[in-house]
């Protein structure tokens, strides 16, 4: 029997310390304590949250091994005295022995004895740092997360998978004008703030396949319809099994960017057609052509299809419809008609002497074209060209009703083409009336060339007939007076034969100064021999070294060319001996269709070539010039100091009138 009682309390105390090994090994704190208050058993848990050991633990009021003011208000065996549930969790704050504070989530339970009654209590403790920290670290987290969201002015969104919203924040509330976030929950899908809304359908898309979406251009509704441009990203809400739940969308308001772009580019698209418009006036000296491009140019900038330049012409007086595109659609057999709707304005703008004040631009007019050929009528927006306070023409545009030129950039830019093109037309006038004049000056110079060899011509003949004849007469009647004469009239006769010599010197300078002026043979045998006599004769009198050619003349050529290159070989010739010092010149002339080429070279001093307007190069020079222009020719000139002097002049071939 003892045996029996020995062996089952070895049984009870090996329990026990089972018990009390399973208790030690508790993540938990844990301890026992009496009706008192005063603990009884104390784990290593327990020791090492509160940093009390347990040998000082055991015997201490629980009171002080928590040291928190909850077991003063709601201490646990109190509770027991009051017959309240017997389990009773609540949170305190353990304060440890070294000061730190370790929050806890404590347990009671009633523990009762053999008979059932209640002889104490056992207190469970778990350290709730971690969780603490995790959940002030997500309770921070909220806190930015919604000062993010409600602070953001961009709209941010909280969508539903079905495209419910379920949040938004107070800067999409004011991007989209809505009066309050509950108004704009209340719209059945998201769909209706998207301009497009298979927008939404593309973004579902691609969060399911990249799961985001980045910087999507997109147009945005407004509640008044307005029309916003936004740069959307979005990510999608998954669940635990990796399904989409929700999306969360940040649409960033970027309508003042792009209307800056717009702008940007229309400005550009406008400095583009100036700058065609000022390439086209320098490249084409043709006022269509000029018209053209600034037609062409502008009908693109605007996006229109049909338009037309109009000119006053007020010699007429009428508009005249210089250049158009989509106005005229007949074979234009029929002019087409413009009538002003203003009837006072067009009398205006017809009178020659109407004086307008400069302005950045006039207001805009209208007016009806009538096609001629097909009798259709189009209705205009025109807007007039001006220059030097003169209405020159207007620019005319077929313009759909939904669209208006007399406002905003489109009509600035119509007022700077129309004073661009103002200048353009008044230049271009200008280049007319001075080409208008050269051709005049052209043809008077040539009628002066032509005039001056007509009376060096006429002069010629007469030193050649009248004073030739006329000293030839009155040689033959001293001979006969001399051949009267008696042998005693020695001095007579001396006087005589002194009085033939200077006839005969004089007779010589007349038939030279007859050459001079015009040379027979060049009328009667041609350019080659009249200028190989010249030169010769010029070379024999001054040493100059002359080599002259002549190729590719198997045939007179026109008269008055003949005459033209004997003169630049004259001028030619004269230059180098009077100033360039030359030992050496040398003149061809080359004939090959479709020119006559002239080359004067001499290895003189040379001269800096803008000398070329002084009065010592500039006369003979200038007259070469002249008379090459006079037959549509080009003249070169090539020098400088000390590397003598070369002409080069090109002349077209003029079919032959002389054989």
């Amino acid at each position: 029997m003892s045996n029996f009682i020995q062996d089952k309390q070895k049984q009870g105390f090996q329990e026990e310390q089972d018990i009390l090994q399973i208790l030690n090994n508790l993540p938990d704190g844990l301890f026992t304590m009496d009706m008192a208050g005063m603990i009884t058993y104390f784990n290593a848990a327990a020791e090492e949250i509160t940093g009390l050991p347990v040998s000082d633990a055991i015997g201490m009021q629980c009171r002080q091994v928590f040291n928190s003011p909850a077991c003063d208000t709601d201490c646990p065996l109190q509770r027991i005295a009051r017959a309240e549930k017997e389990v009773y969790n609540r949170e305190v704050t353990v304060v440890r022995t070294d000061g730190k504070e370790v929050p806890s989530i404590c347990s009671f339970s009633r523990l009762r004895g053999p008979n059932g009654n209640v002889v104490g209590g056992m207190e469970v403790f778990i350290d709730i740092s971690d969780r603490k920290h995790l959940e002030n670290d997500i309770r921070l987290s909220e806190r930015k997360y919604r000062r993010i969201f409600e602070g953001s002015k961009d709209m941010i969104l909280i969508i539903s998978r079905d495209g419910a919203i379920k949040d938004v924040n107070q800067g999409g509330v004011d991007l989209l004008g809505y009066e309050s976030k509950q108004e704009l929950l209340e719209l059945s899908s998201v769909e209706e703030i998207y301009e497009n809304p298979k927008h939404w359908q593309v973004f579902q898309k691609q969060i399911r396949r990249d799961g985001f979406f980045k910087d999507f251009e997109a147009g945005v509704k407004k509640k008044d319809g307005t029309r916003l441009h936004c740069l959307l990203s979005g990510t999608a809400d998954r669940g635990k099994d990796g399904e989409i739940t929700g999306y969360e969308s940040i649409a960033k308001d970027i309508t003042a960017r792009m209307d800056a772009i717009r702008s940007f580019r229309k400005r550009h698209w406008e400095l583009w057609l100036l700058n065609s418009v000022a390439f086209a006036m320098n490249k084409a000296r043709d006022l269509d052509e000029i018209l053209e491009t600034a037609l062409k140019k502008v009908l693109e900038v605007l996006k229109l299809s049909s338009g037309g330049i109009f000119l006053i012409d007020h010699d007429k007086p009428a508009f005249s419809l210089r250049v158009q595109k989509g106005l005229i659609d007949g074979d234009g057999t029929h002019m087409p008609r413009i009538l002003l709707n203003d009837e006072a304005l067009m009398r205006s703008l017809l009178k020659k002497n109407l004086t307008l004040d400069p302005e950045p631009i006039f207001p805009p007019f209208k007016a009806t074209l009538t096609d001629g050929d097909s009798g259709n009528s189009a209705d205009l927006t025109c807007f007039l060209i001006t220059a030097k306070k003169k209405a020159s023409g207007f620019l005319s545009f077929v313009v759909p009703q939904d669209r208006d030129l007399t406002t905003g950039q489109d009509y600035h830019l119509l007022g700077s083409l129309g004073n661009f093109l103002g200048g353009a037309i008044e230049n271009a006038r200008l280049l007319q009336a001075v080409r208008e004049n050269r051709e005049d000056l052209k043809r008077l110079t040539a009628k002066l060339f032509h005039s001056q060899e007509e009376e060096r011509r006429r002069i010629a003949r007469e030193l050649h007939d009248e004073a030739g004849q006329a000293l030839t007469g009155i040689n033959f009647t001293l001979e006969t007076i001399e051949k009267g004469l008696s042998t005693e009239n020695d001095n007579v006769k001396k006087l005589i034969a002194d009085a033939k010599k200077q006839i005969n010197r004089t007779y010589q300078e007349v038939r030279r100064m007859s050459y001079s002026l015009h040379p027979a043979l060049l009328t009667d045998l041609g350019l080659e021999p009249a200028l190989e006599s010249y030169l010769s004769s010029v070379s024999k009198h001054s040493g100059l070294d002359i080599d002259f050619k002549m190729m590719g003349f198997e045939d007179r050529v026109d008269p008055a060319i003949e005459t033209v290159l004997y003169r630049l070989s004259q001028e030619a010739l004269t230059n180098a001996l009077k100033h360039s010092r030359a030992k050496h010149f040398r003149l061809s002339i080359i004939k090959g269709y479709p020119q006559i080429i002239f080359l004067a070279e001499d290895d003189g001093i040379g001269f800096i070539s803008g000398e070329f307007d002084q009065p010592k190069h500039g006369l003979g020079l200038l007259s070469m010039k002249e008379r090459a222009a006079m037959l549509g020719g080009n003249f070169s000139l090539r020098t400088s100091p000390g590397q003598g002097t070369r002409i080069r002049i090109e002349i077209p071939i003029i079919e032959e009138t002389h054989a």
